[in-house]
């Protein structure tokens, strides 16, 4: 699913609750072509709970579950029902969640204002299975009334989508198939003086109400086989269709405007992908997976204009062919050696491929107002119709070492390199010395970069019996370098060393976690971003629960110790540039939330 918004506020896991999430797997560096393309980094999958089935013939199985949470900082407040009914061949569920909450406070006591939302959910699945053949139905529907945006220079006053799923899959005697479609439609709308932002006498634009109204879909197909060729051998092909329109306007008249502002006018983004791979066991010690895949993506879209009409920025980009076409190739290689049952190696090559997106692409104001900005940053981008797609070539290797059953203990590392052609950074069309803003503008082009960096995990049990339970210990560290090559600086946004540690214990229904998290000074920042550094913290999270036949209780504390900090990737505080007697920009990175005593409380009937 792709943002409906220019400021991606409504970015993919945004339309999933968390507590229909069975299973989220990351998989960063190479990653295999069937993951999907039209993307240079890693993957992230994302399960929803699969629908249940009566264990035997005949019967009927109803089951239902309650939760609810509350979070102190924030006041926020939420809960999930869930009911369903199923025999051995049929089953039908219903979901409904909401959550609530107020702004929240840093570690100082200060609110952030525009940081509220409230979200609500529902959801209905139908599936129904013979033998090894499934088939699900799911609708979908969301409501979110608002949410603030504190590192945006608006917010979301309302987002209606509505989605529908259908799939397929069966088991053959030559292997796997899967089949499944989808329809999503998104009606967005934000504001850039909304009241919750800004004291009622400060108006950032001058002219009151500065509504945005957008209107989206998302549509596509898949399908896959996995086919058994040999005892060694299985081979993978799919094909796949992911389409996008949107329509973008910003409404002038309620602004005091002649006419509406129309960044985008109907704009399609087709890409249709085709793959295959090569899966062979060698021998017990020798795995490899080979894998191509080709996506063709088309873009376009319609006439634009400005508030007044005749912008002459939009003459010009009416004035040009706007249709795009990008053919692009993919190709992976992953090999997998594990000399016995305590360590295994793996090594990764990669080409992948990205085409820009539509505001990258057809953005095309180049003022104070008609700039897009969902970076987080207060700066304003200008899209380019004649950017090419971002080549990424990328080695990893890794190594997993630990004991026969993997429960003793246990260390994973992980070594990447990645060059990047054509990458899509930006250059300066106007700073702020003359934007008549406090921020610059900015135009997307293609430049080269290089990204290199490690990832480790590790765990060790310390004790492991029936009186104390389980005792372990576990820790993750990640550190990653980016550079435009071109420019001859930082990538905007690299997260800087950083490092979780966490003593975890299990006896009988408790599971509890003391975890301290590290983060190192950031410093490598972009400066033709205006990107502001920010200093290293550290942070101590307590969690506990207790599980009883079908009761579940949580208890958290986070930011323990009620740290005063910000989050490198966390932006600008955009909702505090304009305070009443505001006498220019601050730019302050935005503060993350304090110390909040979180509770939760599930019944499964």
């Amino acid at each position: 699913m792709a943002a409906a918004c220019p400021m991606h506020m409504n970015p993919p896991l945004s339309y999933i609750d968390p507590s229909n999430v069975a299973r989220i797997e990351v998989l960063p560096g190479v990653t295999p072509v069937r993951l999907g393309g039209d993307s240079i980094a890693g993957t992230i999958q994302v399960d929803a709970a699969p629908p249940l089935f009566a264990a035997t013939e005949g019967s009927i199985e109803r089951a239902g579950r309650l939760s609810t949470f509350y979070r102190s900082d924030s006041s926020a407040l939420g809960g999930t029902a869930v009911i369903s009914i199923a025999s051995a061949d049929l089953s039908l569920e219903y979901q409904g969640s909401a959550t609530r909450a107020g702004d929240y406070y840093d570690g100082a006591g200060e609110r952030i204002n525009a940081s509220r939302f409230e979200t609500l959910n529902s959801q209905f699945t139908a599936a129904y299975r013979s033998g090894n053949h499934l088939f699900e139905a799911q609708a979908a529907l969301q409501h979110i009334p608002y949410e603030g945006f504190p590192n945006a220079d608006m917010d979301m006053q309302g987002n209606v989508a509505a989605f529908f799923n259908v799939r397929y899959g069966g088991g053959y005697g030559w292997g796997d198939l899967h089949i499944n479609a989808y329809y999503d439609h998104i009606r967005h709308e934000m504001n850039g003086n909304s009241p919750e932002r800004y004291p009622p006498n400060v108006s950032i634009t001058g002219f009151g109400e500065f509504p945005t109204r957008e209107r989206g879909q998302d549509f596509g197909y898949r399908v896959d086989a996995s086919i058994l060729a040999s005892m060694q051998d299985t081979v993978r092909i799919g094909n796949e269709l992911h389409g996008q329109t949107l329509d973008d306007r910003w409404p002038g008249p309620p602004a005091g405007m002649m006419f509406d502002y129309v960044s985008l006018n109907n704009a399609t983004r087709m890409q249709w992908g085709t793959f295959a791979e090569w899966e062979r066991w060698w021998s017990d010690r020798w795995t490899t997976l080979l894998g191509v895949r080709n996506d063709t993506v088309r873009m376009d879209t319609g006439p634009v204009q400005g508030y007044d009409g005749i912008d002459p920025p939009a003459a010009a980009f009416n004035a040009t062919h706007r249709a795009r076409v990008d053919v692009n190739f993919d190709s992976t290689l992953l090999a997998r050696f594990r000399p016995d049952d305590r360590e295994d190696y793996t090594l990764g090559l990669a080409r992948k491929n990205r085409s820009a997106n539509l505001y990258e692409r057809y953005a095309w104001g180049t003022n104070t107002i008609g700039t897009i900005t969902w970076f987080g940053d207060g700066n304003g981008y200008t899209g380019n119709p004649d950017l090419k797609p971002e080549t990424a070539d990328t080695a990893s290797v890794s190594g997993n070492w630990h004991d026969r059953d993997a429960r003793a203990w246990q260390l994973r590392v992980t070594a990447y390199f990645t060059a990047v052609q054509n990458y899509i950074g930006v250059l300066p069309l106007c700073a702020p010395a003359c934007s008549g803003m406090p921020a610059s503008q900015l135009i997307f082009a293609n430049q080269k970069a290089r990204l290199y960096g490690t990832d480790g995990k590790a765990a060790y049990t310390l004790s492991d019996n029936a009186v104390s339970g389980v005792l372990r210990i576990t820790g993750s560290a990640g550190y990653v370098h980016g550079e435009d090559l071109s420019t001859r600086t930082p990538l905007y946004h690299v997260m800087p060393l950083h490092g979780v540690m966490a003593l975890e214990h299990e006896f009988g229904g408790w599971s509890s976690a003391l975890r301290f998290h590290a983060v190192a000074r950031n410093t490598d920042v972009d400066p033709m971003r205006l990107e502001p550094p920010t200093p290293g913290y550290s942070l101590v999270e307590l969690r506990t629960a207790y599980q009883w036949r079908n009761l579940r209780l949580d208890f958290a504390i986070s930011n323990l110790l009620d740290r005063q900090y910000a989050s490198s990737l966390g932006g600008t505080w955009q909702s505090a540039l304009y305070p009443p007697g505001y006498a220019g920009a601050t730019f302050r990175p935005l503060p993350a939330a304090g110390r909040s005593f979180d509770t939760g409380f599930s019944v499964k009937f």
